[in-house]
Formats: structure tokens, sequence, C-alpha cells
């Protein structure tokens, strides 16, 4: 980054890249986008004994209590349930994860902006990317516990795993991009996002598949764009089937859909944003 780009006054910045892509000014400073996902690694797991392994032990303990409820206690008719349930949590986890720090990117950042001129969409992308590598880290983990002791072998479905990938950065930024905005603008956000949190993780089929929810109201469901997204990691990865082309096709409409519209919102107040964080 040059001289001139890190000190020139933010309201410059702005003007000179309006007519910029996203893809375009996350490019042109990639560096400091990678520096802030590296710093927030850093900052996570310095004094940490197991480091990034706490990404895969925080969930593997949430999916050890629901296989002894749901096995043993309310015996949801799944076979293979532990395999079933790490096929679409960690996917769930990682974007869970994204939109609770949505509520507060651009106030930690704030700073930042005030005395750096670069686009605002770089705090959000950083969260992305650093919250993407916590799950790649813990899905190779998966993946090689569903191959050798589920599957006994790799099923050919694998080769959609990246393109479910891109599907989940695509839809989590396009929520992520208004929910930051709010947040700056009203504070209550932020506290309401744990509960609202909880309340998504039930009304997704994480721990239970699409075909328990009543035919009647199941269109429903599917308003929540992450019930199709997991369908797919199930379909995928515990199934080891090639998903509907009805299926896929919706997930992407949605998560195009989400990203196009989420940016476009944050657009336009993302200026007045950092004289307000």
């Amino acid at each position: 980054m040059s001289d001139t780009a890190s000190t020139a006054p933010a309201t410059d910045h702005y003007l000179s890249t309006s007519r910029e892509s996203i893809i375009g000014g996350l490019w042109r400073f990639r560096e400091l986008l990678l520096r802030l996902v590296a710093r927030d690694l850093k900052v996570k797991y310095q004094r940490s004994a197991l480091g990034l392994l706490w990404t895969l032990l925080n969930p593997l303990l949430m999916v050890l209590v629901f296989v002894m409820i749901f096995n043993s206690v309310l015996r949801v008719k799944v076979d293979g349930f532990w395999a079933f349930l790490i096929s679409g949590i960690f996917a769930w986890r990682s974007a869970s994860d994204c939109l609770n720090r949505a509520t507060t990117v651009l106030r930690t950042h704030a700073g930042l902006r005030r005395s750096v001129a670069f686009p605002s969409e770089v705090v959000i992308f950083s969260t992305v990317l650093t919250k993407l590598v916590e799950f790649l880290f813990a899905m190779a983990i998966v993946l090689f516990a569903m191959f050798v002791f589920y599957h006994n072998g790799v099923p050919v479905t694998v080769v959609l795993l990246p393109y479910l990938i891109l599907l989940q950065v695509l839809m989590t930024a396009g929520i992520m991009f208004p929910l930051s905005v709010l947040a700056v603008m009203y504070y209550d956000v932020e506290h309401a996002m744990p509960a609202i949190m909880r309340l998504w993780f039930f009304l997704t089929p994480v721990f239970y598949p699409v075909s328990m929810i009543p035919e009647s109201i199941r269109p429903y469901f599917y308003l929540n764009p992450f019930v199709g997204l997991v369908q797919l990691y199930h379909k995928v990865l515990y199934e080891g089937v090639w998903p509907s082309w009805e299926l896929l096709g919706l997930v992407t409409l949605t998560a195009v859909g989400l990203f196009v519209v989420g940016y476009w919102l944050f657009n336009r107040s993302k200026d007045s944003c950092v004289e307000i964080a």
C-alpha cells in the first residue's frame, strides 16, 4: 500500500473508489485484508495451548450432547446420527459466528477506518476469511472421520464441497453487510443477536432432517436461507448423493441474491457508519 493511499482522507478515498467493484477493492487492499485475518487469529488463540483445535472441540462437545439426547432420550430415527450432525453443524457454527461478529466489526475497526483510507468491506471480509480458516481446519478433521468411520471411502459428491463453501461465504457476507450497518445505528442489534441466533439454530435442520418438518409448513422453513444450505451439506457429506438441481439452484440464487442486495444496502450506508461508529 502506498503512502498516498494510507494517508489520504477518508472522503477522498470514497470518491476515488465509488466506481470500483468489490472484487477490485478487496484485491487492491489484499495485504491489509490478510494482515487483519492473521491478527484476528493470533489474538484469538494467543496463550492457548490447543489453538485452532478449539474450533473443533467446542462444536464436538455440542455434538456429544445432542447425540446423547437425541439417540438415547428422544430417539431421532436417523442412521449414523453423529455423522448427520457433524456434516452440517460446523457450517452453521461458522456462519453464526460471522453473524454475531457482524454486530461489532465496524465499531471495532472504526479507529483504523478513520486513520487509514480503505473500503469498509475489507473488515467484513476479514471476519469471513478468519472464520473460513477455522472452518476449513475443522472440516478437514470431520471429513477424515466421516470417510473412515462412516462411508468407508470417499463419496464422489465431495467434489461439490468447494462450491458449497463458496455459497456459504456469499450467503454469510450478504447477511453481514446490512447487519453490520444496523448494529452501528442501533446497539440493540448486538444485545438481541445471541437470542436471535439461538432461535435461528433451532429453525435450521442441523440436528434433524428436513423430512421431519410437516409438509404444510415446509415452504415457510425455506424462507430461512440456511435451511437449503445445511440440507446441501447433509446430501453431499452425510448421504453421499447428488443434490437435486432444484435445491442446488434455489440455494445458489438465494446466496447470490442475498450478497447482491446486502452489498447494495451496505454500500449506501457504509460512509456514514465510519462517522457514527
